[in-house]
């Protein structure tokens, strides 16, 4: 027996035991034979083992039998007939079998797709009854099977993967489908085995019960080393691609490359990690290389500074907002005035971009003539605009920057800003609330989350800036109550509900971390374990979204031990089902 076999072997035992070992397959074929759907009078058991090597997509083997234990062992001889062919190396295989299934038409499963969101279709499917052509959920998504984009499924592309995988084609789609939930586990390189959740929007992920301290600091590491790789020797990063056929994202973001910069400097204050911070700072100064000042003058005087995205030929106030935010933040921990002078040239030009008479912003410039383009483009330029505000404040403690802030933020008051559910807006309450600890703006902080709570939870997407909202909000909350601040809207303000939802998105927005589980079924899956991905654009993985899960994770980390002593004073149910 060579190393290989040994190894899928090894693998595949473990797996067994793991699966059977409190309950035998036949016993396990009772409980779950009422769920699936008869062929012939009889129920037909399926097994899929998948197998990947770290350095390309899954390859999935299928059996299907008329027991349970039969469908394993004759999936596991396919596994070892390949192994031994190839020299393949399993250094992560994944086990499903099917427990429930239902016949649905194609009409009900396309209407489905309609209306959801990208790689949003959860289910496995069987083009036939006997489970020939049968497909499992990351398969079908890892691979770009279902066209989202046309809201269909389209016979082509079907058919061009099960030729390859199955050995079949179809003349023409089916009427009926078989749509199927399985049961799966996965054996890592160290082969730990995990128990994946096997239905719904956290199918094909670890189970864990909550999100604790260790598992925060893990994907903050995993995913800022991860943002650290993507920096090249000119501080430029690798901005982003499409994983699922590793399609590169063409254009850049100076606002984006200098948010991302913001989560390394969070991450190194955690991890310590020099790489990190050496990185970060190869990123500022690419960053500098790509400011614009608005006089000549010689250097030792005070100018005006707006980042510029020369492809795009604008200014963008958020632009100006990140870099003060990022640099502001550097200096803070780093304990040096190095890029102060910067800092303030920058927010000069956030000041040139704002009426002091009704609080509102200008968001974006021509450039390189600096003349009006757009008044209003996003609402989390307003948001990053005020943040840096109060962090320059925090620094010089020059008043006009305060002043401004609290302008910009009886605007955000006027105008509702709440409706917007921004996470910048909340990191701007809760610096402004540093210094000015008004009851109005306690009070609007707080509704920001409260108002928001239900469609928060309920959220069906990852969302990653909606957990940053949450655990930035609980750092005002806190102060709050560690201060006496007087806030009568505490009165109305659900903190069980609002704890719990901080935990549940904690744990939800794992659904985009880059487990192997997931990204075994993507083209080059060693490249992206360890980052995060936005599942409903193709699995997106950009450094900005990369940014916002790190920065969720880092706040949340940071406040872990407040949140379970909330948690057990109240007898807060965290536990995810």
């Amino acid at each position: 027996m060579n190393d290989y076999i040994k190894k899928a072997d090894d693998k595949l035992n473990s797996l067994y035991d793991f699966i059977f070992g409190s309950k035998t397959a036949s016993q396990i074929q009772e409980e779950i034979s009422p769920q699936l759907v008869s062929s012939d009078g009889g129920s037909l058991f399926t097994v899929f083992i998948s197998v990947c090597n770290t350095k390309e997509r899954a390859l999935v083997f299928r059996h299907t039998a008329v027991s349970l234990e039969t469908a394993w062992q004759g999936c596991c001889a396919a596994v070892n007939k390949y192994v031994n062919t190839h020299s393949y190396d399993c250094v992560w295989i994944k086990a499903d079998y099917v427990c429930s299934s239902e016949i649905r038409s194609l009409n009900d499963v396309i209407a489905e797709i309609s209306g959801s969101f990208g790689q949003y279709f959860r289910n496995g499917i069987s083009f036939d009854d006997k489970y020939q052509t049968a497909l499992i959920e990351a398969e079908i998504n890892g691979n770009d099977i279902i066209t989202y984009k046309k809201k269909t499924i389209e016979l082509s592309k079907v058919n061009k993967y099960i030729s390859a995988h199955c050995g079949k084609t179809l003349l023409s789609l089916p009427s009926e489908l078989i749509v199927f939930d399985c049961r799966s586990f996965f054996c890592d390189e160290n082969s730990r085995i995990y128990e994946l959740y096997g239905a719904g929007l956290n199918c094909g992920r670890r189970k864990i019960d909550y999100v604790d301290k260790q598992t925060a600091y893990d994907v903050i590491f995993s995913s800022s080393e991860y943002l650290s790789f993507q920096i090249g020797l000119d501080g430029k990063f690798d901005y982003g691609f499409y994983p699922i056929n590793y399609r590169l994202i063409p254009n850049y973001n100076n606002l984006r490359h200098s948010s991302s910069i913001w989560s390394l400097i969070c991450a190194y204050r955690l991890t310590n990690d020099k790489f990190t911070l050496n990185q970060a700072e190869n990123a500022i100064g690419y960053m500098i290389q790509n400011m614009a000042y608005k006089y000549a003058k010689p250097q030792n005087e005070e100018n005006t500074a707006f980042l510029i995205e020369k492809s795009a030929k604008e200014i963008k106030l958020g632009g100006n907002g990140v870099a003060v935010i990022l640099l502001t933040e550097y200096m803070k921990h780093m304990k040096t005035d190095k890029y102060k002078k910067i800092a303030v040239e920058l927010e000069n030009g956030i000041l040139e971009m704002f009426n002091e008479k009704n609080g509102e912003f200008y968001h974006v410039l021509n450039f390189p003539d600096g003349t009006p383009k757009e008044k209003y483009r996003t609402v989390y330029y307003d948001g990053e605009a005020a943040f840096a505000l109060c962090r320059l404040y925090s620094l010089t403690k020059d008043s006009k920057w305060l002043d401004a802030a609290k302008k910009a933020v009886d605007h955000f008051i006027k105008a509702n800003y709440v409706q917007y559910r921004d996470h910048w807006v909340a990191y701007a309450m809760n610096e402004i609330t540093m210094y000015v600890p008004e009851e109005r703006y306690f009070e609007f902080a707080l509704r920001n989350a409260q108002e928001n709570l239900k469609r928060i939870y309920n959220q069906k997407t990852t969302y990653h800036t909606y957990l940053e909202l949450l655990t930035v909000t609980f750092e005002l909350y806190k102060r709050i109550i560690e201060n006496g601040y007087e806030v009568k809207y505490l009165e109305k303000f659900d903190v069980s509900f609002f704890v719990k939802t901080i935990f549940h998105r904690a744990h939800f927005m794992l659904n985009g971390y880059c487990y192997p589980e997931y990204v075994m079924y993507l083209k080059y899956p060693d490249k992206i374990k360890g980052a995060f991905f936005v599942r409903h654009d193709s699995y997106r993985i950009r450094i900005d979204d990369i940014q916002h899960f790190c920065g969720a994770y880092f706040s949340f980390y940071n406040h872990y031990e407040e949140l379970m002593e909330l948690v057990q004073k109240l007898n807060i149910d965290i536990n995810e089902k």
